[in-house]
């Protein structure tokens, strides 16, 4: 039976179900899971949560549960599984704009990496891996300074570069998520690879489609959905291709619920690059404008990535490249409960609690002079919060001019 029970009924020996809260509410540290300590419970409450559904088939009902034992139940101000340890040795907090300058130049270099790549498909040539390696090793290091930096840099495209633009996104996105799951820098570069060739199969698709200023008809984009046959045919020519870097080609237009394409795969029959790199091209394509229509606010795509967890995609994963990206990621236009404006300058280890730089005072309806501050240091915050995002056009801002990256 579900049941569900408030944070302080919660005891060892119940099996937790859900959450019962909206999205950003989320924790993101696991969805079901048996109560083993105290210890949890602590981290959920730490984390606000206030309800929880549990399974009363799976674990303890509320009657049949031991009372508290007060010398255990500590409270703790962190919980830091030893997953998110060894994170913590490759990812740093460095300050964006000390990351800024060296993200930029690694941009250009892989912007660059990709139009050769695509240049040399295009001409029937090989692609030059180890190229491809070196740019990504150097992605993957200003990652672990500061992901911040590149990924914001990436959200500053220009919409006639798109397929280019779209494949070093991906990639960097897929970077970050692998580190923000702890995997090793072997697997990590493998999948790193595999998102930067992950639409060379594109260059056999007539260009007038691609760079289409409209929606394409039923029949164009069936020609598109063949790009995943060409690129897994492509890769499978070119010489010292991965095999884990060729199956995220071949399957990030897969879906959990077998609803993708090409092979209507389902669930595990999908390699985790792939099921990864899913999650990843359809956040990547949605917030990016396109010539036929603007992107899509990166909060909201985030929520709708939350909802397909329940289907298109696997739901642990959706729910980990959340907690990696930010409920509010950089670049976020947010307000404050104090009735600011302000743009996340940075994320800190707090999903609803970055560095938020201020700009707008609404309630007096004026321009203030901008200053950050840390919405997880109360001394910082004053105990500000931020109450929703804000519309870029609405405010007609440029997040990227405020942040100094443009």
């Amino acid at each position: 039976m579900i049941k569900k029970v408030k944070i302080e009924d919660l005891r060892p020996g119940m099996f937790i179900e859900r959450f019962d809260c909206k999205w950003t509410q989320h924790p993101f540290i696991f969805n079901h899971k048996k109560i083993t300590s105290f210890k949890t419970i602590d981290r959920l409450n730490n984390w606000g949560v206030t309800h929880v559904f549990i399974n009363t088939d799976q674990g303890l009902n509320a009657s049949e549960s031991p009372p508290p034992k007060p010398e255990l139940h500590l409270k703790l101000t962190q919980q830091t599984s030893p997953e998110q340890m060894r994170v913590a040795k490759e990812i740093h907090h460095i300050p964006l704009h000390h990351e800024i300058a060296r993200a930029k130049r690694i941009r250009e270099k892989a912007n660059q990496a990709a139009h050769e790549i695509m240049r040399d498909v295009q001409c029937g040539k090989k692609i030059k891996t180890e190229e491809a390696y070196n740019v990504i090793t150097e992605m993957d290091n200003s990652i672990c300074h500061s992901k911040d930096a590149l990924l914001l840099l990436m959200r500053v495209r220009s919409k006639d570069e798109y397929t280019f633009e779209h494949s070093v996104g991906v990639c960097a996105l897929l970077l970050a998520f692998c580190r923000s799951l702890g995997l090793d820098d072997e697997t990590t570069r493998l999948i790193g690879l595999g998102g930067l060739l992950h639409d060379v199969g594109k260059m056999a698709i007539p260009m007038d489609i691609l760079n289409k200023p409209a929606a394409l008809n039923n029949d164009e984009f069936e020609k598109v959905k063949h790009h995943v046959i060409y690129c897994r045919e492509i890769l499978a020519n070119t010489h010292n291709i991965p095999h884990t870097a060729a199956l995220i080609a071949s399957q990030h237009h897969e879906r959990f619920d077998g609803s993708g394409y090409p092979y209507g795969l389902v669930g595990d029959e999908i390699s985790n690059g792939g099921q990864m790199a899913a999650i990843v091209d359809v956040f990547d394509a949605l917030t990016s404008d396109r010539c036929y229509r603007q992107g899509i606010d990166q909060v909201e795509v985030l929520k709708k990535i939350y909802e397909w967890g329940e289907t298109h995609f696997n739901q642990e994963l959706s729910q980990r490249f959340i907690k990696c990206i930010g409920i509010y990621p950089v670049g976020t236009v947010v307000q404050l409960e104090s009735g600011f404006i302000g743009v996340v300058a940075e994320s800190t280890d707090h999903l609803l609690q970055p560095v938020v730089r201020i700009i707008h005072d609404t309630i007096r309806d004026r321009p203030v002079s901008q200053r950050d501050i840390d919405l997880s240091r109360p001394e910082s915050s004053g105990g500000d919060r931020i109450v929703g995002y804000e519309s870029v056009r609405r405010w007609r801002i440029n997040p990227y001019k405020i942040l100094g990256i443009t």
